[in-house]
């Protein structure tokens, strides 16, 4: 299983509400919501992934979600106990066949409580056509300490049975893979914003001047557009370029769950729409 490193010293994603009335809230996520009454660390979603890993007979779908943002380094987070986290898994004929929301599988993890070594029980249910029960398996999640020194749990989803029975899942904190330049997006957004809407009647503001000046290479904005190219993805200069934009996230780590299915145990073409959701239990 792919996994990124743990830092130790320093398609569609939602949260929705299990059925328990005829109302239910259902709110979309981004890279990080914050934490607040309704949605706590453990229940904000903050990136999907999904490819292919390996070739031929053997070839499976990797699935990996990330929640619990921000997490820092050296500390212990865990997985919501009253949540359901999901993978949907839809059959596409082609690439470019229209998006599909009929699920043709749903891929749930349940967490318990967890133990005084710091990890936690998992329970992995598959499920046919979005309601039918395939099997169970369950596992343990990878404590911090555990991964710290470099001891990794990967289930496999044995009594699953059937095709599924050599799928695999981990749960544990591993390093955010996202990368955010935060105060240069801010800068940014904020001259645009006066530029283009602001002014007299909302039409721009061609006089705004508030822009975040040279970026961190020392280049003015349109330089690259006036003078030489300069072959650093952004010759406007809005941006920093990669090789110096400071990453907001670089410190901080994000709880994974990773799943792989053999591509045989869900057929179809080898295309397939995913994403995640988290749900929780309405309270009266």
């Amino acid at each position: 299983m792919r996994m990124k490193r743990l830092l130790v010293g320093g398609s569609v994603l939602g949260l929705a509400l299990m059925a328990g009335t005829a109302s239910h809230l259902v709110e979309a996520s981004d890279h990080d919501d914050g934490d607040n009454d309704l949605k706590s660390r453990a229940l904000n979603l903050t990136d999907h992934y999904a490819f292919r890993s390996g070739t031929g007979a053997t070839a499976e779908l990797a699935l990996i979600m990330y929640v619990n943002p921000r997490s820092l380094p050296g500390r212990q987070y865990y997985l919501s106990e009253n949540a359901r986290y999901e993978f949907h898994v839809t059959r596409a004929t082609a690439r470019n066949s229209a998006a599909n929301v009929t699920e043709n599988f749903i891929f749930r993890i349940e967490a318990g409580a967890p133990t005084a070594a710091g990890n936690q029980p998992l329970t992995l249910t598959v499920l046919s056509g979005g309601t039918t029960v395939v099997g169970t398996s369950t596992g343990m999640s990878t404590a911090f300490t555990a991964s710290k020194a470099g001891t990794i749990t990967t289930n496999t989803a044995t009594s699953v049975g059937g095709a599924f029975a050599t799928s695999r899942f981990f749960v544990g904190q591993r390093a955010d893979g996202f990368h955010f330049d935060v105060q240069r997006f801010f800068q940014v957004r904020d001259f645009l914003a006066k530029r283009f809407f602001g002014g007299a009647g909302g039409i721009g503001d061609p006089a705004a001047a508030n822009f975040p000046g040279p970026n961190c290479e020392g280049d003015t904005l349109l330089q690259g557009v006036l003078g030489t190219p300069e072959l650093d993805g952004d010759n406007v200069n809005l941006w920093n370029p990669p090789s110096c934009a400071p990453d907001f996230t670089k410190d901080y780590n994000v709880t994974s769950i990773a799943l792989n299915v053999p591509l045989a145990a869900i057929g179809g073409s080898g295309v397939f729409d995913t994403w995640s959701t988290i749900s929780i239990k309405e309270v009266n």
